[in-house]
C-alpha cells in the first residue's frame, strides 16, 4: 500500500493541472483496478460515497497544506475551471505501481468527467473501497 498523497502527486505529475472532480475519479479507478488485479487496496485514500457521487476525505486540506500542490482558480467568464497541479519532484513509487497507473491514465485520457464518474460509481468494487457519507 502506498500513501494517497504519493499517488495524487504522481498522477498530477503525469497529467498536469486537473480539476479535483476528475482527479478523484481517476484515483478511485486506480484503487478499484488494483483491488481487482491484486486483491487489496493500493492506497489509504478514504472515499466517501453518496448517491451517484463521492469525494475524497481530506483532499482539499492535503492540497492546501502542502507547498508542492498549487491550486489554480477558475474563471467563469472564460470557462476555465479550477485545477490542482503538482510542482515538486515526483514521488518515489515502485516501477510496478508506475506502470499500472500509467496504463489506467492512458485508458481514461479521453473520457469526459461524467462518463468517468459513471464507470467508478457503478463498479461493483467501488462499495468495497468507499464508505457511506
Amino acid at each position: 500500500m502506498i500513501e494517497g498523497k504519493a499517488l495524487v502527486a504522481y498522477v498530477l505529475g503525469r497529467i498536469g493541472c486537473t480539476h479535483p472532480f476528475k482527479l478523484s475519479r481517476i484515483l478511485a479507478l486506480i484503487d478499484i483496478e488494483w483491488l481487482r488485479d491484486r486483491g487489496e487496496r493500493l492506497t489509504d485514500i478514504k472515499y466517501i460515497r453518496g448517491p451517484g457521487v463521492f469525494y475524497i476525505e481530506g483532499l482539499k486540506e492535503s492540497v492546501e497544506n502542502n507547498s508542492c500542490f498549487y491550486k489554480r482558480e477558475g474563471d467563469p467568464k472564460t470557462g476555465r475551471r479550477s485545477c490542482i497541479e503538482y510542482r515538486c519532484e515526483p514521488p518515489s513509487i515502485s516501477e510496478d505501481v508506475r506502470s499500472f497507473v500509467d496504463n489506467i491514465l492512458k485508458r481514461v485520457s479521453g473520457l469526459e468527467e461524467q462518463k468517468l464518474n459513471e464507470i467508478v460509481v457503478n463498479n461493483e468494487l467501488f462499495r468495497e473501497i468507499s464508505t457511506p457519507g
